[in-house]
């Protein structure tokens, strides 16, 4: 208990030491394009992101000072459409947002756009969480994974495992850990909806972050961890054996599910494959982790009559790892996608030391079933003795395990990072006329191949369909000539891919829309690619 003390100040100093909240989402465009100067007032705003998201707050502050917080605001999966008022005045304006991505995470930011003239403004963007939230949410996030693998995954032992066996004094901590999961979870869905408000807790005795955390992904999570554990309860108290299997039976299922409802690893793509690989992978440490504070009452109470029941755990403690090991394999490789992401994220980090812990956990598990469960039989032996003393330390990395996993909540997997850091790595321009508007986007913004974006609006930031787009670059001080591309239509825009430019420095850059049949424009600029 020491051991797992100091883990758990340690990781709350890892909590408080960050200096900010990591998104496991990116903005990656936007309409109109932050710093742009416009001719006209948009009707409309839109955000694209690198995954869907769900608008949590969204405010304007005009150039007179007004903020306009009744905005309507659409969202489509990865892309926010916001409505703006007809009556913005001239200067520069302020659109903050705040949004919760695919796996519950929240993310915030802003631009500034003008009309006519850019102008001063006093405005702030929407804060981030405090690191109070952020332990409070970690902490929650620990508790209920106590409730919902130890006390579910306990109560299935009993049930299934041990069932000819008395539960004696295990069923009290049982008990006592599916109350304190559930209380867990409902305080956790008011962190999760003040941390996606960035509000302080003292806001959490109003209505708005509790009906934040449940318009989250994370909401689903909590109502059916909430059922998993009233399951097992009825599961614990029932008097028929049928009724404590069954009921034990739907809580483990529940665990898994709850599990794969939300979270950045069930979020991820394919999601034919995440979300069954978090259930799997929640289903077996739940099996695993569940059995372990029961065994080691009943062996210290009774070790040659519980040798039966420890065998058949160690029986199915095979089958548990193999799922774990190839579930788990399965989501590193979506998350981490790189080998060098192990060492050069924190979401690596926490998985080495993960795994580190891990291989702890199964080292002591082989000399359970090799060596001190065989031992039970000799009742003048002191197998029970070791058993027991192995199992509680079983105990302990157990905990310092799902102590890591709460850390994953802020830390984005590798496979998020990218396409943020390839947004923020790519050349951008903003061309516009009193009638059109088109954002051009290089990725990445350096010489050789490139990917060109070209995402095309009116005047006042509405979506345009034309019929073609073609995209010309030239550099007539190097003697290069206009390169020019028909653009192919993709979700959302255009694009031209493969397309080589091989020197660095400002290229002239030309937009060709071909509007209608008897529609054309032309938009101009210049665009600089680094080395």
């Amino acid at each position: 208990m020491r051991l797992v003390l100091i883990f758990l100040w340690l990781t709350l100093a890892i909590l408080g030491g960050s200096e900010r909240v990591l998104a496991h989402a990116a903005l990656v465009e936007a309409h109109p394009a932050d710093g742009v100067v416009l001719e006209e007032a948009p009707r409309a705003a839109r955000l694209q992101f690198n995954e869907p998201v769900s608008p949590l707050v969204v405010t304007l502050v005009d150039a007179r000072g007004r903020t306009h917080r009744d905005l309507a605001v659409t969202s489509r999966n990865e892309v926010l459409e916001i409505g703006l008022p007809a009556d913005l005045p001239r200067g520069s304006h302020i659109l903050s947002y705040r949004v919760a991505s695919g796996d519950g995470h929240p993310i915030s930011g802003s631009l500034v756009f003008s009309i006519g003239a850019p102008t001063g403004t006093a405005a702030q963007p929407l804060t981030e969480g405090n690191e109070a939230i952020r332990g409070a949410l970690w902490l929650a996030r620990v508790t209920l994974y106590i409730g919902l693998f130890a006390g579910t995954g306990g109560v299935f032992f009993l049930a299934w495992v041990a069932p000819g066996l008395p539960p004696g004094k295990a069923a009290r901590p049982l008990a006592g850990m599916l109350v304190l999961g559930a209380v867990a979870a409902v305080l956790s869905l008011g962190l999760q909806g003040l941390d996606a408000l960035g509000q302080p807790l003292a806001a959490s005795g109003t209505a708005a972050p509790w009906v934040a955390g449940w318009q989250t992904s994370f909401g689903l999570t909590v109502a059916t961890a909430v059922a998993a554990l009233l399951l097992a309860w009825i599961g614990l108290h029932a008097r028929g054996e049928r009724w404590r299997r069954a009921g034990s039976l739907a809580a483990l299922a529940g665990v898994g599910l709850a599990l794969a409802l939300s979270g950045h690893a069930s979020a991820a793509a394919p999601q034919w494959l995440t979300r069954p690989a978090v259930f799997l992978h929640a289903v077996a440490v739940a099996y695993w982790i569940g059995a372990l504070i029961p065994l080691a009452l009943m062996v210290r109470r009774a070790p040659t009559q519980t040798l039966p029941a420890a065998r058949r755990f160690s029986a199915g403690a095979l089958v548990a790892v193999a799922v774990l090991t190839l579930a788990g394999l399965a989501l590193a490789v979506v998350q981490v996608e790189a080998p060098m992401n192990l060492i050069g994220t924190a979401y690596g980090q926490v998985l080495i030391a993960k795994l580190a812990l891990v291989a702890g956990l199964l080292g002591l598990a082989a000399a359970n079933r090799l060596w001190l469960t065989p031992a039970l039989a000799n009742p003048e032996g002191a197998g029970g003795t070791w058993l027991v003393r192995s199992v509680a330390a079983e105990i302990v990395l157990s905990l310092a395990i799902l102590a890591l996993v709460g850390l994953w909540r802020f830390t984005p997997p590798p496979r998020a990072l990218a396409p943020a850091a390839e947004a923020a790595s790519s050349a951008s321009v903003h061309l516009h006329t009193p009638n059109l508007m088109a954002q051009v986007t290089l990725s990445p913004g350096r010489v050789g191949t490139v990917r060109a974006r070209v995402v095309i609006a009116s005047g006042r930031a509405a979506p345009v369909d034309p019929k073609e787009v073609t995209l010309v670059l030239s550099r007539p001080d190097a003697g290069i000539g206009p390169l020019e591309r028909q653009a192919q239509r993709v979700e959302r825009g255009w694009e031209v891919d493969g397309l080589v430019l091989p020197l660095a420095g400002p290229w002239q850059l030309r937009v060709e829309i071909l509007v209608s049949d008897f529609e054309k424009a032309s938009l101009e600029g210049s665009i600089t690619l680094r080395p």
